[in-house]
């Protein structure tokens, strides 16, 4: 059987052959996997986001109940089929829409200098594991440069875009692939940035709590419901050859080493200023959404379960941070001027792109309060260009996201009896952190308007971390962190619930 795999918009286009044995059957997800190209499935396969559509050019599969609840009658007469469920049979040619296969883009930190020094054994290396992006960053220990950097897609999001899809997958006996799958990235990674002879003293790493128990193979099933109870919180250090190993330590389930790493980025740059008392927010915008909130003595912590939607996971018209992602944009009169990553073709909209757009279709009374789209838009949805179009579900899901982060956010401020007013700095962290608008975020009621004032973004707040802990290993002040840490549940809570009924407004 001869199966061929193209994808849309690759110029030059570059057919892969996959040839199997005859009369064996293989599903859309083998193929790729057997090719090895990444295919992003946000709800890792289960067939509940229903957004993975591949187009058979020819050789399509018969029509499914899976295909008949994510595809219009006429989309399936033109070959398209649910990727995640496609069983193949027979000869065919699948063309594959680029926003699924494209690698992710993630903002580091500044880089310094791109040739490396003579002697290469003087080199540090940190690393974010990110739930959908690794990121990896040599540092020069005597000096801390930042020499070279890289990102590279989680390859463990074959399995879902998110923590418990995971999970699922490691206590359906997937830990070691899922382990394997982080490893073979990040010995791919440090090959990328300081080469195959490649030898450093320290390695610092951080990612949240899933993330790190994935890749030390610790059990997860604890982590699975509720109470949700890791196998450790601490932080893990040990000597791989001549290596020196550490793994920041996690505040919770959901509030990870990722977030310990930034707080003590944010830590030292206090320090520096003399501002450590000062009362600060963060919020670390990825997969999920942690907030932190700093009354100037004690941490109070909270994850909220926004989903993929602020990612364009979720979205029929959404993508990862790839390129050809709309990243920002604005509507003048019913027009749409936008930009993508890399200047490329639109294909989708990514985080900071769709928070734009939900702004400015409310600016420009395209949709009301609630998020409902004015009639002329309510059937089709509301075009943003060529084949990018958002529709009443898109918005209600992002508006879904948004309340469960601002209910979050006044759940700590109740919490820590804090008033708004007291916050002297909003940290936003994390691949949207970067690149999300602020006057667009608080135009939604993601973030209140009195802080937009006091907005910074950090970019990868871990990373940042990782980087000043290799120069100033303080791990006094990495557990007064964790341990001066108070975890507020929302999840359980009557008043959360009503927060965020009063935030499904914009």
């Amino acid at each position: 059987m001869e199966i061929k795999v193209v994808i849309e918009d690759v110029v030059p286009e570059k057919e892969y052959i996959l040839m199997t044995k005859p009369g064996e059957e293989i599903t859309f997800v083998e193929v790729m996997d057997r090719l090895g190209i990444k295919f992003y499935r946000p709800c890792g396969g289960i067939g509940k986001c229903l957004s993975c559509a591949v187009r058979f050019v020819y050789g399509a599969p018969e029509m499914t109940s899976d295909d008949e609840r994510a595809l219009e009658f006429w989309e399936m007469r033109n070959g398209w089929r649910l990727g995640c469920k496609c069983v193949i049979t027979r000869d065919c040619k699948i063309q594959v829409p680029k926003r699924f296969v494209s690698e992710i883009n993630s903002i580091g930190v500044p880089q310094t200098i791109d040739e490396l020094p003579l002697d290469k054994t003087n080199i540090a290396i940190a690393v974010d594991i990110g739930t959908t992006t690794l990121a990896a960053t040599a540092v020069e220990l005597n000096t801390g440069k930042v020499l070279r950097q890289h990102t590279w897609t989680n390859g463990q999001t074959k399995y879902g875009m998110d923590v418990m899809t995971r999970i699922k997958a490691a206590i359906d006996g997937h830990a070691e692939e899922l382990q394997q799958l982080v490893m073979g990235d990040l010995m791919a990674m440090g090959t990328k940035i300081i080469g195959e002879d490649f030898l450093t003293h320290k390695v610092v790493m951080s990612g949240n709590t899933v993330m790190t128990h994935l890749l030390l193979k610790y059990p997860v099933d604890g982590m699975a419901q509720y109470p949700f109870h890791p196998y450790t919180l601490d932080p893990i250090k040990f000597r791989e050859e001549h290596r020196d190993i550490f793994f920041m330590p996690s505040i919770s389930a959901f509030v990870g080493g990722d977030i310990v790493s930034g707080l003590y980025y944010i830590k030292q740059q206090s320090k520096l200023r003399h501002k450590e008392e000062d009362v600060f927010l963060m919020v670390d915008m990825g997969t999920n959404a942690e907030l932190v909130l700093f009354d100037g003595q004690k941490y109070w912590c909270s994850s909220a379960s926004a989903g993929p939607a602020l990612e364009g996971a979720s979205l029929s018209c959404g993508c990862a941070s790839v390129r050809g992602a709309i990243n920002h944009l604005s509507i003048h009169d019913r027009q749409v001027k936008y930009t993508t990553i890399g200047g490329e073709k639109p294909i989708g909209l990514c985080g900071s792109g769709v928070i734009d757009l939900i702004h400015e279709l409310k600016r420009n009374n395209i949709i009301d309060a609630g998020g409902l789209l004015i009639d002329e838009y309510a059937d089709r949805g509301f075009p943003v260009a060529e084949g990018v179009v958002i529709t009443g579900e898109d918005i209600q899901q992002v508006l879904l996201a948004k309340a469960a982060i601002r209910a979050g956010i006044e759940m700590l401020l109740n919490a820590s009896k804090m008033s708004i007013e007291s916050i002297n700095h909003l940290y936003i962290a994390g691949g949207l952190g970067a690149s999300v608008g602020i006057w667009s975020a608080s135009g939604i009621g993601l973030f209140p308007q009195p802080l937009i004032n006091k907005f910074e973004s950090l970019g990868n707040a871990s990373l940042l971390g990782d980087i000043a802990f290799i120069m100033d290993p303080d791990e006094a002040s990495l557990m007064e962190i964790k341990n001066n840490s108070q975890i507020v549940i929302l999840a359980t809570d009557p008043k959360f619930e009503q927060l965020f009924l009063e935030n499904l407004t914009l």
